[in-house]
């Protein structure tokens, strides 16, 4: 018996190491390039890499900043975006380590690269908002609360990075082993921009109180949260109901504003 807890116990210690080591293979799915026809290449160089990517309706007063999540190839969304958001110019550029990006991802790499495209596009463009989708949406809450933003809309969100990690790992002591922990919750107060949430009704990836635990913290910037029903975490976009969802949270507009810029 004490040899097998010994044995139980050696393995469980080099199932964390292995975890700790692998960590970032589990978070960070970086995709190839897709070719694309018609579609406006753009790069920004930052520091020693350039972050290569694609805009639609180049020139508008209005920018749209698009973060993806984790395993998303964002050129994907190009055909509806562009469809969707004929008044906006809308940037989706791929993470660094994604796509033609050089690099490699990390948490802090994404938050540097995040915030270096807004400032660029601030220069560019009268107003710019952020879009983000699952790990996009966490990136898209730190541009929010140390930019201003026009406006966050905020696609299957999550509270935090090791929040999810302890329901789907809670065998292991991931607050011990976890180094990109996306805190989405603890940046959430600072933003002063109108907010909006659309939630997948049957994700089964974020689960529900992971979102509404940042939607506990992002009041009084939130506008509205809308659950499509029905919505898996990777199937939501496949729904006219999401479709509805951000051209809405897109079209509307602060009590005073002017209808001038575009929407």
């Amino acid at each position: 018996m004490k040899h097998l807890l010994l044995t139980l116990g050696l393995s469980y210690l080099l199932m964390c190491l292995g975890l700790f080591l692998a960590q970032r293979r589990f978070l960070y799915f970086p995709t190839p390039p897709l070719p694309l026809s018609g579609a406006q290449a753009v790069s920004f160089s930052h520091g020693d890499l350039t972050l290569r990517g694609w805009v639609t309706h180049p020139g508008q007063d209005n920018a749209l900043l698009y973060f993806g999540g984790n395993g998303e190839q964002v050129e994907q969304n190009l055909s509806q975006f562009r469809r969707w958001f004929p008044d906006h110019s809308v940037y989706l550029i791929p993470y660094r380590g994604y796509g033609n990006s050089d690099g490699s991802p990390t948490e802090q790499g994404l938050y540097a690269d995040a915030l270096f495209l807004f400032d660029r596009l601030q220069q560019q463009h009268q107003r710019v908002a952020v879009m983000g989708r699952s790990l996009g949406a966490v990136v898209a809450v730190q541009v929010a609360a140390q930019r201003p933003v026009e406006r966050a809309v905020l696609i299957t969100p999550f509270d935090s990075a090791l929040a999810l990690a302890r329901s789907h790992y809670w065998m292991f002591p991931v607050a011990l082993l976890m180094r990109d922990r996306y805190d989405a919750a603890a940046l959430a107060p600072k933003i002063s921009a109108p907010s909006y949430v659309i939630i997948a009704g049957d994700d089964e990836v974020v689960p529900l109180v992971r979102t509404q635990a940042l939607l506990t913290t992002l009041t009084p910037s939130l506008r509205w949260s809308r659950v499509i029903e029905g919505a898996g975490h990777n199937t939501l976009s496949m729904l006219p109901e999401y479709d509805q969802a951000l051209r809405d949270s897109m079209a509307e507009r602060e009590p005073g504003s002017s209808s001038a810029s575009g929407q």
